[in-house]
């Protein structure tokens, strides 16, 4: 099997000041929620993170995230501040606006992110996030954060659903997701397609699989990884300085400490099956007697999330990291 090659250079990714969240929502791919510890990335670290990512050459922004990077204020500046001292451009900090709790607090809150230095945010409008955020609250978020930043300022994710929930639900309460769905005429599968941007990985591969068409894991041989693992321009670094790229959370082969390193088979088994083979080589060579489930899987990241899940339970495997994403 062919070692695989060095991490390219990064482009555009997220730094998650941790893995911490007011909800867990349904579609997360990074399974962020309140039961996690109360960890977030340390002063030092956030440091060495912007100091490493300065080296890059082809990196052009980072956006801050989490979890909810909103729970801890003091740590949220200090990274702010830490990428503006590293010659780090922000895009963006995305939030799910549960800390937008008033008008007031809400001002003061946007306003002093724009004192420290961001230039813009990202907030969440999905019928996930409305399971736990109102969405006159959304709204009342969005709008002061145009007063703060302007229009070109705020980022709504995503336009299209805000408006549908506008269109059919109360926007006084949250809404569980099967309730919402019934609300909007939708199926539990056209969450899907509503909003596109999922990955059938993470919790979404556990929330969000009924009514999904499922598939036997035998349909996903040869179907190698490598290229989208490669995948530089949606990368994320985790609190513990993890790098994970090509929207592969739970496994990681570098770190702020080294984003290149060399990848050999030896010290990393899985991933470089995966890139080179698929998570069907993965089920042949290291969990011969995993059962699959009868029903089939949404997608290959379904497969390789149970199977590596799977494998974490029974091996120590040095790539499956961290434990916030297994739990």
């Amino acid at each position: 099997m062919p070692q695989t090659p060095a991490i390219p250079p990064l482009v555009s990714g997220g730094i998650m000041l941790t893995y911490r969240c007011t909800n867990a929502c349904k579609h997360c791919l990074y399974r962020c929620s309140p039961s996690h510890d109360d960890v977030f990335m340390t002063e030092e670290r956030i440091d060495e993170t912007f100091a490493a990512l300065a080296t890059e050459p082809s990196l052009y922004g980072v956006h801050i995230a989490g979890g909810e990077a909103t729970m801890n204020w003091d740590r949220l500046l200090y990274s702010i501040d830490s990428a503006r001292r590293h010659g780090i451009d922000i895009d963006y900090l995305e939030t799910n606006a549960y800390w937008c709790k008033d008008e007031a607090t809400t001002i003061e809150g946007f306003g002093q992110l724009k004192e420290a230095g961001l230039r813009a945010v990202l907030i969440s409008a999905s019928l996930f996030h409305n399971e736990f955020t109102p969405l006159a609250q959304t709204r009342m978020a969005i709008r002061v954060a145009r007063n703060t930043f302007g229009r070109g300022g705020v980022l709504v994710w995503t336009e299209d659903v805000l408006a549908l929930m506008e269109q059919h639900l109360d926007d006084r309460k949250t809404h569980p997701l099967r309730k919402s769905c019934e609300q909007i005429g939708l199926s539990e599968s056209d969450v899907w397609l509503v909003h596109n941007y999922l990955t059938p990985g993470g919790r979404a591969a556990e929330k969000l699989a009924n009514g999904c068409r499922r598939v036997s894991p035998d349909r996903f041989t040869g179907d190698a990884c490598g290229q989208t693992m490669q995948g530089t321009h949606h990368f994320h670094i985790d609190p513990h300085g993890n790098l994970f790229t090509g929207k592969c959370p739970g496994i990681s082969v570098a770190s702020v400490d080294c984003l290149h390193p060399e990848i050999d088979t030896d010290r990393f088994p899985v991933y470089t099956t995966l890139a080179a083979e698929g998570p069907t080589g993965v089920w042949q060579r290291f969990a011969p007697d995993f059962t699959p489930d009868p029903e089939g899987y949404i997608g290959k990241c379904h497969f390789c999330l149970e199977l590596r899940k799977y494998l974490r339970e029974n091996g120590e495997y040095e790539e499956f990291r961290p434990d916030e994403f297994y739990r």
